[in-house]
């Protein structure tokens, strides 16, 4: 028992020494390095935030209007028959180019042959009649001149010669519309264009005035954009056109941008705008028309498009990441006065241009924008720009040459 109270009375006083030991050192760091702490402290207090400016610049980006919509043929062709009759050909490549005049199908034309044939027969009749009439009212005038015939007899053959003029005419317009008949068992592209797929095979029966499309033929060189822009478009438009005289509506260019961020490298112009707005979307259609020689425009497709109307002129462009907003929606940004104070700008922004904010009002020139190092500041606190050269601290003073050594 009695070792054990030793060996306690041991341990706490090793404690008590290692306490005393602390207490001591530490004394000592205080005497003696307590001006560098102070000296830390005072350099981590006056350790301003570094911060990216941008200075303000007025410059002039273009006035655009952007919008979607789709592509449509420039002129589009059902292909149907005018006669009845049993398809034996046909004679082009589904989803290739057709020149108008082509033949595409040609439908059994014995029928329709025949009825051309009968009318060239009867219009050789018409005019055997014709000729015979002819002879028997010259004769009955000559013999109405010696009363050897009554007024009557030459009167029943000018009747006669009249009827077989008419009669020639009629045969004459039966051969027409047989001629008509025949041509049309050749079916024709009406238009130029991109011949889509055949509804019909050969030996299929088609009618005249059918419902269902043979084939359908699109012009796709130009094509036509229709946008469905909102109607107040209509009006920045003719602002935009009374401010340049020179220029009406179809001179405005309108280009085309791809899902992938690519440009259509063919600029379109606006061949119309309609004179109505649609009541259920507040919007009226601006079609347009673009060349497309290479297809890259197919019908249907979704299209995002932009008109430039003019200038925005003494505008700021400021980084995307550097404009903020508060609750409300307002737009501002962080600037730099003179003196190395953070203050918030309150702007007004026009949309982005090129990733930029488009800044319209709220800015000066030289105004010192930050755009780098927000994460560090707050308004009201000192910052200082990144990479600018520190004020020259005062030279330290030389000592007297007869203050060395003691001297």
């Amino acid at each position: 028992m009695k070792n054990f109270t030793s060996r306690s009375a041991l341990k706490f006083s090793a404690l008590v020494l290692s306490a005393g030991l602390a207490v001591t050192l530490n004394g000592c760091d205080s005497l003696t390095g307590g001006g560098d702490a102070k000296q830390n402290a005072g350099a981590g207090m006056h350790r301003m935030p570094q911060v990216g400016i941008q200075k303000a610049e007025p410059t002039q980006v273009p006035n655009t209007l952007s919008f979607t919509g789709r592509a449509v043929p420039f002129t589009i062709a059902e292909v149907r028959p005018q006669v009845d009759g049993i398809i034996t050909e046909r004679l082009f490549e589904e989803g290739q180019h057709v020149s108008k005049g082509d033949i595409l199908y040609k439908i059994d034309d014995e029928t329709y042959q025949a009825l051309y044939d009968n009318a060239q027969a009867e219009i050789k009749k018409s005019q055997a009649l014709l000729t015979n009439a002819e002879l028997k009212v010259k004769r009955n005038q000559r013999l109405v001149k010696i009363n050897a015939v009554s007024e009557q007899v030459l009167d029943d053959a000018l009747a006669t010669l009249r009827e077989a003029k008419a009669n020639l005419e009629a045969n004459k317009a039966a051969l027409k519309t047989a001629s008509i008949n025949l041509e049309r068992t050749k079916i024709k592209a009406p238009v130029s264009g991109m011949i889509g797929r055949s509804s019909f095979t050969k030996g299929a029966l088609v009618m005249n005035n059918q419902a269902e499309v043979m084939a359908t033929i699109q012009q796709l060189d130009p094509i036509y954009v229709d946008f469905s822009v909102p109607s107040y478009y209509a009006a920045i438009l003719k602002r935009a056109m009374k401010k340049n005289p020179e220029m009406n509506i179809e001179k405005f260019p309108v280009t085309i941008t791809f899902d992938n961020g690519e440009k259509y490298e063919h600029t379109g112009h606006i061949k119309l705008s309609e004179f109505s707005v649609d009541e259920s979307t507040d919007t009226i259609i601006l079609r347009t028309e673009f060349d497309n020689p290479d297809t890259q425009l197919l019908p249907g497709m979704f299209i995002r498009g932009s008109v430039m109307t003019g200038y925005h002129k003494d505008v700021y462009l400021v980084p995307s990441l550097s404009l903020s907003r508060d609750t409300l929606g307002h737009a501002f940004v962080m600037v730099l006065a003179q003196d190395g104070t953070v203050t918030v700008r309150p702007v007004k922004e026009k949309g982005l241009y090129k990733e930029s904010w488009v800044i319209t009002d709220g800015l000066q020139p030289g105004d010192q924008i930050i755009v780098k190092g927000l994460q560090f500041i707050r308004p009201g606190i000192k910052a200082a720009v990144m990479g600018a050269k520190p004020d020259a601290a005062p030279s330290a003073t030389k000592a007297p040459e007869n203050a060395k050594e003691g001297k």
